[in-house]
């Protein structure tokens, strides 16, 4: 098995996470449950529940609880998650949470104000000044004016790439932008919200979709010849492999790769929009890429980028 997010190989005794998504059930290694931990205990705030790379579907807690006692991790996290079960019973709509990255002091502030970025902690043993957009110590004045100039310069570009990842992994619904994820490797999609009939592939809808000009437009009729036709899809992801042997062999994983691949588009769209020495300067600043599991050179390499690779369809022929 290999993990969703690093797609490293995870043995059967490797400590990890299963997503218990149903229509997911992907597989979180040691080293990337690490690096979520890391995360969630800087601020849980913005981090807590923990959620699968792929789906986006809150892990279990009891898996997360057995991996945190078995890691020495429970008395941390209790102390910095237990504040956020009562406090956002108290939440209206216009506030949040924010969270000291240094401790588990939390203060609600409301979504009306200026946006918070800087945040002096008011515990008794911390009292640190932090940027909300790193989470690194304020050490002086000269430092927070360094901060000022670069993370909240950043800070849109930061929520472009967290954007990015977000919905790579995801397919929405092209009428009400409903999120959907397959339960199985069909590409027919029948949206819960509107009731539209879409292709998960290629995202169109059921009449938008390529057929033939002869043909009522509907999705068995764009599976039709998807082989010999680009622009037209098969009802099942693993039947790609017969065609591109990129592709794997069953339903989740062939999900995962699709994924992965929309999400690699999505971020080399963000690159293009913001130059490649800011999108650079970003994953320095904030590791946000290295973070995702996603290299710079991968994002970069969009001239061979394929989803559906027909040349061995040409060379057969």
């Amino acid at each position: 098995m290999k993990c969703s997010i690093c797609e490293a190989i995870i043995n059967d005794d490797d400590t990890k996470l299963t997503c218990t998504n149903k229509a997911c059930s992907a597989f979180t290694c040691n080293a990337c449950i690490n690096l979520m931990f890391k995360t969630m205990f800087g601020q849980p705030a913005l981090n807590y529940p923990l959620l699968c790379g792929v789906c986006q579907y809150e892990f279990d807690i009891i898996q997360i609880d057995q991996i945190l006692v078995k890691q020495e991790h429970y008395e941390q996290f209790i102390a910095c998650v237990l504040p956020l079960f009562w406090l956002k019973d108290c939440l209206n709509e216009n506030e949040k949470l924010a969270q000291c990255p240094f401790c588990s002091y939390v203060e609600i502030h409301t979504t009306d104000a200026c946006p918070l970025y800087f945040f002096t902690c008011q515990h008794p043993s911390c009292g640190k000044r932090s940027c909300l957009i790193c989470l690194h110590a304020i050490q002086d004045d000269n430092d927070e004016s360094i901060h000022r100039s670069k993370c909240i310069e950043l800070h849109s570009y930061k929520e472009m790439i967290e954007k990015a990842i977000e919905t790579g992994s995801q397919q929405q619904c092209p009428h009400c932008q409903l999120a959907g994820l397959k339960d199985d490797g069909c590409t027919h999609m029948i949206c819960e919200r509107c009731g539209l009939s879409w292709c998960y592939l290629c995202g169109m809808k059921e009449e938008e979709c390529l057929v033939d000009d002869d043909v009522e437009p509907t999705l068995s009729a764009h599976n039709e010849g998807w082989d010999q036709h680009e622009g037209r899809c098969p009802m099942s992801l693993v039947s790609i492999h017969e065609l591109d042997e990129r592709w794997p062999q069953d339903d989740r994983d062939c999900l995962e790769y699709f994924h992965r691949y929309r999400t690699l588009c999505q971020l080399y769209d963000v690159l293009k929009i913001i130059s490649e020495d800011k999108f650079n300067e970003l994953n320095d600043t904030f590791g946000i890429i290295d973070a995702s599991g996603y290299t710079i050179n991968e994002i970069k390499d969009y001239d061979s980028r394929v989803l559906i690779d027909y040349s061995s369809k040409d060379s057969d022929e």
